[in-house]
């Protein structure tokens, strides 16, 4: 019981935690209309992660949304057929005004 303990609490503390590539970027947490977004930047890359529970949500959902997420946290634009990932976890490329 005590090994399942620990388990529990390590998939629970990887569930807001970023990817590899985005490891100790900070994070920078945003609503848009009611989903909650945790926003990492690295160069012209930004990782989401949906932080908040939804019903039935799907990426092509919540795209709108973290679409402006990623503008108000980065100032940038989300570049269109860059998008990967799922409801939960996504990255996008950005293209900024210099």
């Amino acid at each position: 019981m005590k090994n399942l303990s620990v388990a529990f609490v390590l998939c629970l503390a990887g569930c807001d935690t970023a990817s590899l590539g985005f490891m100790g970027v900070e994070a920078e947490t945003v609503t848009v209309e009611g989903s909650t977004f945790d926003v990492r930047r690295k160069d012209n890359e930004v990782e989401l992660l949906r932080t908040n529970t939804e019903f039935v949500p799907t990426l092509r959902s919540i795209i709108p949304r973290a679409g402006r997420a990623v503008t108000e946290v980065t100032g940038c634009t989300p570049v269109d057929g860059t998008w990967s990932g799922d409801a939960a976890m996504m990255r996008v490329a950005i293209a900024c005004a210099d």
